[in-house]
């Protein structure tokens, strides 16, 4: 488990970074997550996002934001939790790309962050 204190005082360099925050919210997107991402967005459209943007920014937030909004039922609240971090619609976001990024990786079957 990674605390949210270890994720903010994490240093390294940019793509140090982005793995790191790939890890944080990788912990909070369980099987049904990633089903849910999976039956959102197609691989194609993931993989191609990807390519454009790392972040995924190319997919509009309102798609994301219903993501979030829509995988809470499915959250280990008490993981959340204990990792000193609270659920808010960033950390939904922040979940659901986490799980989409989980869908790259085996579509490219190699690891993105």
């Amino acid at each position: 488990m990674i605390t949210r204190k270890q994720y903010l005082d994490f240093q390294g360099d940019a793509d140090a970074k982005r793995t790191m925050h790939q890890a944080f919210y990788t912990q909070f997107a369980n099987k049904s997550v990633v089903s849910y991402i999976a039956g959102k967005f197609s691989p194609e459209e993931l993989v191609h996002a990807h390519i454009e943007d790392p972040n995924l920014s190319t997919i509009p937030l309102e798609r994301w934001d219903d993501a979030a909004r829509a995988i809470y039922p499915w959250i280990d609240d008490t993981l959340v939790k204990s990792t000193g971090q609270f659920w808010s619609l960033n950390t939904g976001v922040c979940t659901c790309k986490a799980a989409a990024n989980i869908l790259i990786s085996r579509a490219l079957a190699t690891p993105v962050a």
